[in-house]
């Protein structure tokens, strides 16, 4: 019998104790631990970094974009980490679905390449758009020229242009090509160009100018521009006595020898007003049998116009766009048509409107443009400084963009500056110095360079201001009258320790009064035009500045505004700013309709309710509210060829779509009232037998 048990009734023979196994474990533990910490962390890193960056591109381009760098590097330096580990591994796991979502790297490395190079692709999408007007060529002064119609009248036309060094700088005397005459090479180089000019005979306008003895081809001698540096190039001429509803078109030509300038490539047509003292007569003319017939351009008693404000180029971003490729995609077709997805510099709201007007016709329907506010974002993402070359880069951008072109070449363009042409929020008075009291606030100092700037780019193009040196300003066409405010240049700051805050100041208040006064029985609609809203139903915990930077702070004003317009018939308020369409009546009176973005972001939270109203109850009413949309603009149609059924009709465009119509009813306006009549309203008024009229 063997001395030993059997097999299976032998004990096992304990492992053999060694502290370096151990402490290896025990290593590798701590390892796995910090390695999913680690995960953990880039995860985090990860998702930050993609939502900043969709929050930016796609909804919102703020300044937080910049911070997408901050969570992408540390996204970045843990990858690094880890890809050291995974290299010496031999072992290759598919890639889960947490990784996917959430960014993390994996034990595969060949997928975690693929991550890396996705967040540095959103990264750098995030860089093109926050750094793009200064990475995109068109802030260069020689590469941009534009020649475009800016205000017009019954007999005048303002053009604008920027031509950079059209000529290089030339000594001597030089030959004009008349009459043998010789010039000084200095006069030249102060102004290089001139306008030259001519009239159209077309059957399309109906009022013509009388037949002369001269050629109708021969081009006519405008006036010269003065174009320099010191006004980035830029320069407006008035063409005078012109005929009303005529068409005219008009080129640049060098003066030294009278030849065409190469910019424009082709004459540039524009149709002159009718005049407004012939309203009464087309009344009788043009009564329509049918309202929706087309409207032609010699009636001063039918035209259509639109209001838009906040454009941001090449906002919403959209990955096509990305310098690194969008030429690649170009080259083989993709996105080349006019707002296509590769196009860089692309506004979508104007090409959305060039689509609309300017594929039905030679000649568009709308007759001009207003742009309340907003043409650029000095400030949004990022405020390159106060000097004003960082402000010409913005404007030569904007101008430079395909999407604006289209439209600007054909539709006069007529605007006013609201805050981010400066800074946000930026008031014109109400200002201390910082020696006095610190905790005032200062004025900004880019406040004159960006006006400047403005100026260059749209000001000088406007209709003459209702005072010298001043930014508000008025205009007609045939029986409606408009008034563009200034709400910026002469408000009081909201923390201002002024009593009374103003949004208009005096002057201005007195020259707006005074053109009420002219226009109360002299024109059948009357267009007030401000940059900021004159509602006050934004508002709420959620909204930044609605109770502040629009008419809602300066109530006193707003008030003596509304006890006036209430006893002047058809007005209409138009205002942009918010991010938001908006339709609101005042006492059943007075209409607004604020209107914004045409291409910017739109409030992703709603701040408008009846509830916010400062009036009493029933003297704001809400008529509609279209908050979504990054594309918005309104059309007014304006038909006063019945006196007796004065006529707007209001279309709402979300996105290239008509959202929204109104038809606004107005009352009849006897402009032809004697002395006889006059003094019966009088007695009538003052015993209380009518209601009284302030104008």
């Amino acid at each position: 019998m063997s001395d030993h048990p059997p097999a299976h009734a032998r004990e096992p023979v304990p492992d053999t104790y060694s502290p370096d196994a151990n402490k290896a474990n025990g290593i590798r533990d701590v390892a796995v631990r910090r390695s999913d910490k680690l995960l953990v962390l880039q995860s985090m890193f990860s998702v930050v970094c993609r939502t900043i960056a969709y929050l930016f591109l796609r909804v919102i381009p703020g300044s937080f974009g910049f911070y997408a760098i901050h969570f992408y590097l540390g996204y970045l330096a843990i990858w690094v980490l880890y890809d050291v580990r995974v290299a010496s591994q031999k072992t290759r796991r598919m890639p889960s679905l947490s990784s996917l979502v959430f960014g993390h790297s994996t034990s595969n490395r060949p997928w975690n390449i693929v991550q890396l190079v996705v967040h540095t692709l959103v990264l750098l999408f995030v860089l093109d758009l926050y750094y793009m007007p200064y990475l995109f060529p068109s802030h260069r002064e020689a590469s941009l020229k534009f020649a475009r119609v800016g205000a017009l009248s019954s007999s005048s036309a303002t053009l604008h242009v920027r031509y950079p060094e059209p000529l290089p700088r030339v000594t001597g005397l030089w030959e004009t090509g008349i009459q043998e005459a010789l010039v000084d090479a200095s006069d030249i180089n102060e102004a290089p160009l001139r306008i030259v000019w001519r009239r159209v005979h077309e059957s399309e306008v109906k009022i013509r100018a009388p037949s002369t003895v001269r050629d109708p081809r021969r081009w006519e001698r405008g006036p010269v521009l003065h174009l320099s540096n010191e006004s980035d190039w830029t320069a407006t001429a008035t063409l005078s006595d012109l005929w009303p509803a005529t068409k005219y078109e008009w080129r640049l030509a060098f003066v030294h020898n009278n030849t065409f300038a190469p910019m424009p490539e082709r004459p540039i047509p524009f149709v002159t007003w009718p005049d407004s003292r012939l309203s009464a007569y087309g009344k009788s003319k043009f009564v329509p049998t049918n309202k929706t017939s087309s409207i032609p351009l010699d009636d001063p008693n039918h035209f259509s116009f639109a209001t838009l404000s906040c454009i941001k180029p090449d906002f919403p971003y959209h990955p096509a766009q990305f310098w690194g490729w969008n030429w690649l995609l170009r080259m083989f077709g993709i996105g080349t048509q006019p707002g296509g997805i590769t196009s860089r510099n692309s506004i979508r709201g104007f090409d959305l409107m060039a689509d609309h007007y300017l594929r039905r016709s030679k000649m568009p329907s709308l007759r001009f443009l207003l742009e309340l506010g907003d043409l650029i974002y000095a400030d949004v993402p990022r405020y390159e400084g106060p000097d004003i070359g960082s402000y010409r880069k913005l404007y030569r951008n904007v101008f430079a963009s395909h999407s604006f072109r289209r439209v600007y070449q054909s539709i006069p363009v007529m605007g006013i500056f609201d805050d981010h042409e400066i800074i946000n929020n930026w008031s014109g008075a109400g200002y201390t110095n910082a020696t006095e009291d610190e905790d005032r606030p200062q004025a900004p100092a880019g406040i004159h360079a960006g006006l400047n700037a403005w100026n260059e780019y749209i000001g000088h193009a406007n209709p003459s201001p209702a005072v010298k040196n001043q930014h508000y300003y008025s205009f007609r066409y045939g029986d409606t009258a408009f008034f563009v405010l200034d709400v910026r240049g002469h408000r009081t700051h909201p923390q201002s320790a002024v009593e009374t805050p103003t949004i208009l100041g005096e002057e201005q208040r007195d020259a707006f009064f005074s053109w009420l006064a002219q226009v109360n029985h002299t024109a059948t609609f009357k267009f007030i035009a401000s940059s900021v809203p004159f509602t006050s139903l934004w508002g709420g915990p959620l909204d930044l500045d609605g109770r502040t930077d629009g008419w809602a702070f300066y109530h006193e004003e707003r008030k003596q505004l509304l006890d006036i317009l209430q006893y002047v018939p058809n007005v209409i308020l138009l205002s942009g700013d918010r991010h938001e369409f908006a339709s609101v009546s005042f006492r059943d009176t007075v209409l607004e309709f604020s209107t914004s973005p045409l291409s910017m972001f739109y409030i992703p939270i709603r701040t408008l309710a009846q509830e916010h109203s400062i009036d009493p109850p029933g003297e704001e009413t809400l008529l509609k509210y279209i908050p979504d949309g990054n594309h918005k603009w309104t059309e007014f149609e304006v038909d006063t060829r019945d006196p007796k059924q004065p006529l707007v009709v209001v279309r709402v465009y979300v996105d290239g779509k008509e959202a929204w119509n109104l038809r606004i009813l107005g009352q009849p306006v006897n402009k032809t009232q004697s002395a006889l009549g006059k003094l019966a309203q009088s007695l009538l008024e003052l015993f209380g037998f009518r209601q009284r009229n302030w104008f």
